[in-house]
């Protein structure tokens, strides 16, 4: 029940629209009293020809009708027909406006857990995407909200609307006749048993069945985003074979969950029957003994088996509603999830800043065990340029990603002019530092909305600069359309080279007075490397630069280099000093150029 109430609290933020969906399913629930309530006039005054009591003996709402609207017996033939007209007309228009004000509620509200769940998801800190599968939370994303929606738009309905149309029908029986309702209610909690019991297990099978959805999810997702690889190892059977393996499972849940849903229905249905059995029997004798009249029995018959369908459509509805109820908990888990780095209490914009970088005892590990980065201490003035050397794992890119607050440091911190990076808001930060990495992630549209990314109010001649500047100008303008070229998924349709040049010119539009420039020419033919080193030389001019770079050849420039061991500055200093000390630098450039002649041992 708390796991229902929290389902519907969600649409309580439609309180209007489900204030109307009530109030239309009261009066689908009145009109089918009014319904059951015409069956004993049309047995007892036009089958059996029963006069009416002068002091009616029950509160029947046919007998205040005739009495309100002055019809007499002699009129009660025509009125009936009219009056089954208006009801029949009423229940169908009521039931209309039910279903349609509360899909309206399912629809406003997954709208908003959508927004909501992609604003959370976006926000998230770099590690959250680290632990949680790209797939998984894919799947939670669309197949488990378009469950809850499934729910919210249809089967919530339904089951107010039912449950209504049961306490009408089940005042109007205990009206009819008290003692034979009480005793045909003796078997029916029998129901909450079995009910009980489907819908914890249809909780358990659901949770179970769009977990091994998000498997399948991040297996598509792999190797979609990974076919090159697939193709190179043509490993298509392996990944053939542990897809089946996944849908396999999918749909070993899937039946599980299909056979508990399919018998909840008919189980309900036969202990219905049971039911009706047993007021048939109990019924006759009651008429027979002149308890209660034809009519009354048959209203009371006709509204026991009325009971049957709304019970049915209930048990149907809380099959889909418990399963909206397991992907519910799926998706709060994210909306449980706080960033990791978010901005502090009293967080202010970055000021203008001239790019002076500090790192102060900087340590960081992505567990307590496993340290990546051990007291990095060094610093940077404006508009200098630091290369960031050292074997693959040593700790360099960790450097730019705490620079940036992808990550926080596990002790230390980090001053841009004096300001603890910690007090500023992210946006400010991250507005102050261009970042062009290796890994270009360019998006599936134009040339020119990817160079003006996150600066829709750039102009056309700045964004035309920006891509004069990173060499990009020229292949932009023999592409079919132009700027106005889309570039594919991830920048497909364009070489490495290309690609890079835009991330480029990307950079340059933002125009930060930090630059970080991780890997920006690695895996590049020396044409591109060329274009990029001139587009890199430009974008450097005036802006303190962080280069973070396996070729050694690209940070020989650098006002300084840091070289990195182990998570440590293990040398400093320039190109040339570091060669003359004959340490791990010295050692990492023979590795690259073994017959450069310049060095001197």
């Amino acid at each position: 029940m708390k796991d229902l109430f929290r389902l519907f609290k969600l649409t309580l933020k439609e309180k209007k629209l489900l204030f109307l969906s009530f109030g239309s399913s009261l009066f689908v629930a009145f009109f089918t009293y009014l319904f059951v309530d015409m069956i004993q006039p049309i047995m007892d005054r036009l089958f059996l020809r029963m006069p009416a009591p002068a002091v009616p003996e029950k509160v029947r709402l046919m007998d205040f009708i005739f009495r309100t609207f002055n019809i007499t017996e002699a009129d009660v033939t025509r009125a009936l027909p009219i009056i089954l007209v208006i009801v029949i007309f009423g229940k169908g228009l009521f039931t209309f406006l039910s279903a349609f004000f509360m899909q309206a509620v399912g629809h406003k509200v997954v709208k908003k857990m959508r927004d909501d769940l992609y604003e959370h998801v976006i926000y998230q800190s770099t590690s959250y995407f680290d632990h949680v599968p790209t797939g998984d939370l894919m799947s939670r994303m669309t197949n488990d909200v378009e469950k809850i929606h499934q729910a919210l738009s249809g089967s919530m309905g339904d089951m107010i609307e039912e449950a209504f149309i049961l306490i009408a029908l089940l005042i109007g029986i205990f009206i009819r006749d008290f003692r034979l309702a009480v005793v045909s209610f003796v078997v029916a909690p029998l129901a909450a048993l079995p009910l009980a019991v489907f819908s914890r297990q249809l909780k358990k099978k659901s949770s179970s069945a769009q977990a091994k959805m998000g498997q399948i999810y991040g297996i598509l997702h792999e190797t979609i985003t990974g076919n090159k690889i697939v193709k190179a190892f043509t490993t298509e059977p392996f990944e053939i074979k542990k897809f089946l393996k996944a849908t396999a499972g999918y749909l070993r849940t899937s039946i599980k969950l299909a056979w508990i849903g399919s018998l909840s229905s008919p189980f309900m249905e036969f202990l219905g029957g049971v039911v009706g059995a047993f007021i048939l029997w109990v019924g006759t004798k009651r008429v027979a003994e002149g308890a209660i009249s034809p009519g009354d029995f048959g209203a009371f018959v006709t509204a026991m088996f009325l009971m049957y369908m709304p019970i049915k459509r209930l048990s149907k509805a809380n099959n889909v509603i418990q399963q909206a109820v397991a992907c519910q908990s799926r998706i709060q888990e994210i909306l449980d999830s706080p960033p990791q780095v978010q901005d502090g209490p009293g967080a202010y914009p970055l000021p203008p800043v001239k790019g002076r970088i500090r790192f102060e005892n900087v340590s960081f590990s992505y567990n307590q065990t496993c340290p990546v980065l051990e007291r990095i201490d060094f610093e940077v003035p404006p508009t200098e340029t630091v290369a960031i050397v050292g074997l693959s794992g040593a700790g360099k890119t960790t450097i730019i990603n705490l620079l940036s607050r992808f990550y926080e440091p596990t002790s230390g911190r980090i001053l841009v002019d004096g300001i603890d990076i910690r007090d500023v808001t992210l946006t400010s930060l991250r507005a102050r530092i261009g970042l062009v990495t290796q890994e270009i992630i360019l998006f599936n549209e134009t040339i020119r909305d990817n160079i003006a990314y996150g600066l829709t109010d750039a102009a056309e001649g700045r964004i035309i600069e920006a891509a004069k500047a990173a060499r990009a100008h020229e292949f932009i303008l023999l592409l079919p359309e132009g700027y106005a070229t889309k570039v594919g998924e991830r920048g497909g349709l364009l070489s490495s080279g290309q690609r890079q040049r835009l991330a480029i010119a990307r950079a340059l539009l933002k125009d930060p007075p930090i630059l970080v420039l991780d890997e920006a020419t690695s895996a590049l033919d020396a044409e591109s490397e060329h274009l990029i080193q001139e587009a890199l030389t430009d974008l450097r001019k005036g802006r303190t630069t962080i280069i973070i770079a396996h070729r050694l050849s690209t940070v020989r420039s650098a006002d300084r280099i840091l070289v990195i061991d182990g998570g440590r500055i293990a040398e400093m200093g320039t190109h040339d000093e570091l060669c003359r000390r004959n340490g791990l630098y010295q050692k990492l450039y023979d590795l690259q150029f073994p017959e450069d002649e310049e060095i001197s041992h």
